[in-house]
C-alpha cells in the first residue's frame, strides 16, 4: 500500500468540517515499466484529487492463472478475473479500517467487486470505469469475444447499476454502451483523459504520407488486431512505431525512431477493431500533429469539433487507408484546417477540464448519505 498524503494524530482529532477529507484510491497494482493509457489516467487523477484531499492508494494484487480460470468458469468476465479474490477484498477492508476515509474511489472495473468492503464499512464511493466490457464484446467481431457478452452484462448491471456509488465513465462511447446494456442511472459523470503536451506545428509544416503507431500492446485484443492489420502487402509509406512488441508484429527493425513532430502532419493509426474506453493514443496523435485513422468508430469523442469528419477517419482495410490518405491529400487548405481542428481538440481535452467531472463526482459522493 502506497501513501500519498499523511494523516497525523492531530488531524484524526480535528472535526470533520475543519480537516482535509481523506480519500482511499483502490487501483490494480502497477505493472513494471507500465506506459499504457490506464497508468496515465491513474496518475493524473490521483494528482488532481491530491490537491484538495489526503489520498491513500491501495493496490490490488493479481491472482494466479489457475485461479483466474476457476473464476472464469464461475461466471466472472475474463478481463475481471485477474484481481477477483477474497484476499483483495480483505486488503481493501484493512485499508478502510486503518485510514477511515471519507470517500473511496475505485479505479478500473477490476476493482469494483471490492465495493462491497466499502459498503460494509459505510464508506461513500466513486466507481471510475476504464472499459465497458459489454460494449467491447458487442463491437468485437471475434465470435469468442461475443461469448462473454452475457457475463459482462451481468457484471455491469450489478456494479454500474448500483446507485449507492457515483459512476464516472471515461468516454461518450462507454456511456452509450451502458445504455445498450440496459443500465439507466440518474446521473453518470464523463471524465475523459486529457491531451498530452502539445507539440507546436511549424509554420512551414506540410502534409506527409507517413504513418505513426504509438501505445502499448500488452492487451491481447490490441495485439490480435495489430496482427490482423499487419497481414498482406506492406504499405508504401514510412512508418514510425515505438512499442517493441508492435515493431516485432509489423516486422520492423528494432530501433527507436527519432521524429521531429513539429515539422510535418502525419497519419496516426488506431488498429483496434473493438470499441472500448477512450483511445488515448488518438489525443496523442493530435498533440503530435497527426491525422487519426482508426479501425473502430471513435467519432463521438470528437463530435462538434471543426473539421473532425476530415481528420478522424474510419478505415476498413489497407486499400481503404490508401484511398483515405489520397483523399485528404487532395483537400484544399488542409494544413490550415488541421490547425483549427487541433486547437479546438486541445481546448476540449485540456486535463483540467477533463478531470473536473471526477472532482464533482467525489464531491457528490461526499455530500450523499452514507450507505446503509
Amino acid at each position: 500500500m502506497n501513501v500519498a498524503g499523511s494523516q497525523s494524530a492531530l488531524a484524526d482529532a480535528a472535526p470533520a468540517s475543519s480537516r482535509r477529507k481523506r480519500c482511499l484510491v483502490v487501483r490494480p497494482r502497477k505493472p513494471e515499466a507500465a506506459h499504457g493509457g490506464d497508468e496515465i489516467i491513474y496518475r493524473r487523477s490521483i494528482e488532481y484529487l491530491s490537491r484538495t484531499m489526503d489520498v491513500t492508494i491501495c493496490e490490488l494484487e493479481p491472482i494466479t492463472k489457475s485461479r483466474q480460470i476457476l473464476e472464469l468458469i464461475a461466471g466472472t468476465p475474463p478481463e475481471m478475473t485477474k484481481f477477483y479474490s477474497s484476499a483483495n477484498k480483505e486488503r481493501v477492508s484493512a485499508a478502510i479500517s486503518k485510514l477511515r476515509p471519507d470517500v473511496a474511489c475505485f479505479f478500473n472495473e477490476v476493482t469494483f467487486p471490492c465495493l462491497t468492503s466499502a459498503k460494509a464499512a459505510g464508506i461513500n464511493s466513486v466507481l471510475v470505469e476504464q472499459n465497458v466490457h459489454s460494449l467491447i464484446a458487442s463491437s468485437d467481431s471475434d465470435w469468442k469475444a461475443k461469448l462473454f457478452w452475457p457475463l459482462a452484462i451481468r457484471f455491469e448491471k450489478k456494479y454500474y447499476g448500483d446507485e449507492s456509488a457515483e459512476l464516472v465513465c471515461i468516454s461518450r462511447c462507454d456511456l452509450e454502451g451502458l445504455k445498450r446494456a440496459g443500465i439507466v442511472r440518474k446521473r453518470v459523470w464523463i471524465a475523459p483523459p486529457g491531451c498530452p503536451p502539445d507539440i507546436v506545428l511549424a509554420d512551414s509544416a506540410e502534409l506527409a504520407s507517413e504513418l505513426v503507431l504509438t501505445g502499448s500492446y500488452a492487451w491481447w485484443r490490441k495485439r490480435r488486431d495489430l496482427k490482423g492489420f499487419a497481414k498482406g502487402a506492406r504499405l508504401p509509406f514510412k512508418m514510425h512505431v515505438f512499442d517493441g512488441l508492435a515493431r516485432e508484429i509489423l516486422g520492423l527493425a528494432d530501433e527507436s525512431p527519432d521524429v521531429d513532430w513539429s515539422a510535418k502532419i502525419r497519419f496516426g493509426l488506431v488498429t483496434d477493431r473493438f470499441v472500448g474506453g477512450f483511445k488515448l493514443k488518438a489525443l496523442e496523435y493530435v498533440a503530435k500533429n497527426c491525422i487519426v485513422l482508426t479501425a473502430c468508430d471513435i467519432s463521438p469523442e470528437f463530435q462538434g469539433l471543426p473539421h473532425a469528419d476530415l481528420f478522424v477517419r474510419i478505415i476498413s482495410d489497407k486499400d481503404n487507408l490508401l484511398h483515405v490518405i489520397e483523399e485528404i491529400r487532395r483537400e484544399p487548405d488542409v494544413v490550415r484546417k488541421f490547425r483549427e481542428f487541433k486547437s479546438a481538440c486541445l481546448a476540449q481535452y485540456a486535463w483540467e477540464r477533463c478531470l473536473a467531472p471526477l472532482g464533482e463526482a467525489v464531491q457528490a459522493s461526499l455530500s450523499a448519505a452514507r450507505p446503509a
